[in-house]
């Protein structure tokens, strides 16, 4: 009997089998439909979730550059560290969208901030002197902004701020005020949150003020925006720009560290799907496995009289091994289906952008029938080692 021929009848006997144990093996295909559709899915919503984070880094924050004093430089008496018309110099600068100055005067002074009528000071707050630019750098919405470009004792409160404060938000504040060192502050609007910035717990004050109670600007950074992509382009021009006199006494941030903390996210996120995808895995091949030795138990009697009327050890074997695959093979293709569908349906309703790769969904099948075969070795050999005499004597 050629090879051909024994092929497919063990094929045909599989098949007789499949058909005769339709519930056994309906239960047994979902069971690898399911634990690999898992395993794809947990890959390819992990991708996807990777890409979304690498694009909304990049969109978000790789446009993003800070501007403070280099290494070792020292500001003088009567000296700045930017001059007053940085933000616009920078601004002009091709590229940027968006500059601005912050300094936070409680780094190098003490600070006390409290309610309208109180002397006791509120704990928790951020005092920063700004500039307009720098709400429109971090794209904070910002009322009454303008008001910080002059010298005037007026203050934009964050959200937490506000409420610390007992400060009502409303849409006129006249009349509202808190105290800063003892001196009286008119509160002229309220600021939200920008979109690289926390600004909650923010007490805005005009930048000129904040050096001032800072007693120079030698703390202050300066944060700029770009047109997305161009950060890297841009990082070593503003400092130029900014301080045309002496341009090495400021440092601009490193766009490549964010680029390797967007790596290291990724990187992270396919290590997670690759635990879950092996512990799945695992489940999968323990579940064939199982359904595999029951049927082999239930069917010692059929063993036995195939092995007496001359069956091999070998076409026993192959026929659990070939029962393995297919139920693996079937499993994976519908488990493929599940994860694809998964995958789009996880996008849509987190509005990312699936992406399924066509190796990604053939994998389904692969990983299927390797593990159908392998979930059969043990029943497999376990059968071919059956007796014929004590088989056909079994209950």
């Amino acid at each position: 009997m050629s090879r051909w021929t024994t092929a497919r009848d063990v094929v045909a006997d599989v098949a007789v089998e499949l058909h005769a144990r339709r519930t056994r093996t309906v239960l047994m295909m979902a069971a690898v439909a399911m634990s690999t559709g898992t395993l794809l899915s947990a890959v390819g919503i992990s991708t996807v979730a990777a890409r979304q984070v690498d694009a909304d880094m990049a969109a978000s924050t790789l446009d993003l550059i800070s501007v403070a004093a280099a290494s070792g430089v020292e500001v003088g008496d009567g000296e700045a560290l930017f001059p007053d018309d940085a933000d616009a110099r920078v601004t002009a600068v091709d590229l940027v969208e968006a500059a601005g100055r912050r300094i936070e005067p409680q780094d190098v002074a003490t600070m006390t901030v409290a309610r309208a009528g109180s002397s006791t000071p509120v704990a928790g707050l951020t005092v920063a002197g700004v500039t307009t630019g720098y709400l429109a750098a971090v794209g904070a919405s910002r009322p009454a902004a303008w008001i910080l470009d002059e010298a005037q004792p007026v203050v934009l409160l964050g959200d937490d701020a506000a409420r610390m404060l007992d400060v009502p938000r409303t849409l006129d504040p006249t009349g509202l005020t808190i105290r800063l060192n003892g001196e009286a502050f008119q509160v002229v609007g309220f600021l939200g949150d920008g979109r690289d910035a926390a600004l909650s717990d923010v007490v805005a004050i005009p930048y000129r003020l904040g050096v001032r109670f800072a007693g120079s600007d030698q703390t202050a950074t300066m944060t700029v925006r770009t047109a997305p992509g161009a950060g890297t382009v841009v990082a070593d021009v503003v400092r130029l720009a900014a301080r045309p006199d002496a341009p090495h006494d400021l440092a601009s941030s490193q766009v490549v560290d964010v680029a390797q903390l967007r790596t290291g996210v990724s990187t992270q996120l396919d290590r997670l799907a690759a635990w879950v995808g092996t512990l799945l895995l695992a489940l999968t091949v323990l579940l064939i496995g199982n359904a595999m030795v029951v049927s082999v138990m239930s069917r010692t009697s059929e063993i036995g009289l195939r092995r007496a009327i001359g069956a091999s050890r070998a076409r026993v074997a192959a026929m659990f091994w070939v029962e393995g695959a297919l139920t693996g093979a079937v499993g994976g293709v519908t488990g493929s289906a599940i994860a694809g569908a998964a995958v789009v349906v996880v996008a849509a309703l987190n509005d990312w952008t699936a992406a399924v790769s066509p190796a990604w969904v053939l994998l389904g099948p692969a990983v299927g029938l390797a593990a159908g075969v392998a979930s059969s070795l043990y029943p497999a050999l376990r059968a071919a080692a059956t007796e014929p005499a004590q088989a056909v004597r079994a209950d």
